[in-house]
């Protein structure tokens, strides 16, 4: 995942974290669209890009994973253990001009 955000992969990473937990800390390139409103949200959304879901430890991610999985996305996973894993430098707080929905 790491290896993928660095060599500018094109992919969606998407973190369904509620809003205020992802301006708190997220991953540096994810785009927020939070579990809840996550169906609403489908047509904007790529199908032709893999996309991969976060959240805190994974509950939440593995559920959007289904949610993608059951519109018809073909290429949808989710980072196993959520950002509590993540072991690499995080965001904290909100950059300016920073993607959130």
């Amino acid at each position: 995942m790491k290896k993928k955000l660095e060599d500018g992969d094109d992919f969606i990473l998407l973190d369904v974290r509620s809003p205020a937990e992802h301006a708190e800390v997220g991953i540096e390139g994810a785009t927020l669209i939070p579990l809840g409103v996550l169906r609403e949200k489908l047509e904007g959304l790529s199908r032709e890009k893999e996309i991969v879901t976060f959240c805190k430890i994974s509950l939440r991610g593995y559920e959007a994973q289904k949610i993608l999985d059951a519109a018809g996305f073909e290429n949808a996973r989710f980072l196993d253990g959520g950002i509590m894993t993540w072991p690499y430098r995080l965001r904290h707080g909100l950059q300016p001009g920073e993607r959130k929905e």
